[in-house]
């Protein structure tokens, strides 16, 4: 039986708590890794976060209270992870906020914390965990990115031109450390039913339509996102470097014909 097998990895996930990083986080562990997802430390979400962690079960799953946005904090957690299991195997990337506004209403303040949030946490995750991966001769880093990259959907300047940054990242990475060992790669969701898809489409007419307008005919999962993570993060993906894989069930061709 063909299988993905992660058993006996260590994987850090910057954002696993909720919706794409949950299901992220799951399969990871359903896997065999030993996963520490993070989430914002926000009381509101940390009896999901322990919900999460407990519902694994087996001790494969463990939840971090870290702002993405704070490299110490980032740069701290990589490190207890290190003195704890003596690896990071594996970094998938998905802390992110998309706001819809206009460009002209946005200010200063907010592309700052937008670009700190979508594109400057991601560095600070990757830098965190780049001395061990190069210690050891292996690694995997995954991005999150978005079908806005291409469409400029989503209704943010901001958000899009974070994630296209993420581009920018990973083509450096690859020709900088992937002969070394570490291989970088994005995944680009689009139409993912998570909670904020739902409170954007909150009733199933809406949701219907928006179907619609998939090949694939049905919106995406988290899980659909998580098991192409796994595969990468496998020794299935040992020959996939620096690839940009749109996963938005034909969406982005669709609309534009």
């Amino acid at each position: 039986m063909v299988s993905i097998d992660l058993t006996g990895r260590v994987a850090l996930v910057i954002g696993g708590s909720r919706g794409i990083g949950e299901g992220i986080t799951r399969v990871l562990c359903d896997a065999g890794a030993y996963t520490v997802f993070t989430w914002t430390g926000n009381p509101a979400h940390a009896g999901r976060a322990a919900e999460l962690a407990a519902s694994i079960g087996g001790g494969r799953a463990e939840a971090a209270a870290v702002d993405a946005c704070d490299p110490k904090a980032t740069g701290a957690l990589v490190e207890r992870i290190l003195g704890a299991r003596g690896r990071i195997d594996i970094l998938v990337f998905n802390a992110g906020k998309n706001t819809q506004r206009q460009a002209y209403e946005l200010t200063d303040e907010q592309w700052a914390q937008s670009l700190g949030l979508n594109l400057d946490s991601a560095f600070y995750a990757v830098r965190a965990v780049l001395p061990s991966m190069l210690a050891a001769g292996t690694g995997k880093i995954i991005f999150i990115g978005s079908s806005a990259v291409w469409d400029g959907g989503g209704g943010a300047i901001d958000y899009a031109a974070a994630k296209a940054g993420l581009s920018g990242m990973m083509t450096y990475l690859c020709r900088t450390y992937a002969r070394k060992g570490i291989l970088t790669n994005i995944v680009h969701p689009c139409v993912i039913e998570t909670d904020l898809l739902r409170q954007r489409y909150p009733d199933e007419e809406a949701k219907r339509k928006l179907a619609a307008q998939i090949p694939a005919g049905r919106l995406g999962q988290p899980k659909d996102i998580a098991g192409l993570v796994a595969y990468l993060a496998s020794d299935w993906g040992d020959y996939i470097c620096g690839q940009e894989i749109l996963l938005d069930g034909g969406r982005t061709l669709f609309r534009g014909t």
